[in-house]
């Protein structure tokens, strides 16, 4: 049976050991703790304070493991910072972003930590935020685009693959199906200026 955790700290009561009672415990660290300093129960916790702040439901654990640290939760946490970063402010960032641009589009309650790690959205993240913000980063032609990003321009008639696709589309943005699209894009969190970065 799933147990859940209220407010951050939660309810210490009903959890499988008192393992879990401590790491439940640091989650209200992140509000005295620098962003900086925040280790993955930190960015954990802060995932759940958003997931709360977002639907007014507590985020269901699954109790995977007897051990926090091998629970499935931690796992897509470390994941994350595999795929993403280890810096807590990268992903702080990043997690307040998934809610601001792909959980409010999302057409039902996400129910599972994983959607943090999907693929199509930690590249969007890292080409339109992460490289964006760092002019010295260029991006190949021949990158893939995310997922997200083909199905808009499907949407309006164009096909889509790579980043090299989308520079030659940006070149005549002017046409009103182009204008259409490119609108939808940015309203999904697409910089103009990652344009600048394809090579």
């Amino acid at each position: 049976m799933k147990k859940t955790i209220t407010d951050l700290g939660g309810n210490l009561t009903d959890l499988p050991n008192q393992k879990y009672a401590k790491l439940f415990e640091s989650f209200k660290e992140i509000e005295t703790l620098e962003v900086s300093q925040w280790e993955t129960n930190h960015i954990l916790g802060y995932f759940v304070k958003k997931y709360k702040d977002h639907y007014n439901l507590d985020y269901k654990f699954k109790f995977n493991s007897p051990a926090p640290s091998k629970c499935f939760e931690i796992f897509q946490i470390k994941k994350l910072a595999m795929i993403l970063s280890s810096d807590p402010t990268i992903l702080k960032n990043y997690i307040d972003w998934v809610y601001q641009n792909k959980v409010v589009q999302a057409k039902k309650r996400l129910t599972s930590i994983s959607f943090l790690t999907r693929e199509e959205s930690v590249q969007d993240y890292k080409m339109n935020i992460v490289f964006a913000d760092n002019k010295t980063q260029s991006i190949s032609r021949s990158v893939p685009l995310p997922d997200d990003y083909q199905q808009i321009f499907q949407e309006f008639g164009f096909m889509t693959k790579t980043y090299g696709d989308l520079a030659f589309l940006f070149q005549m943005e002017k046409t009103p199906e182009l204008s259409n699209a490119f609108t939808k894009l940015r309203a999904w969190g697409f910089d103009d200026a990652i344009v600048g970065l394809i090579v």
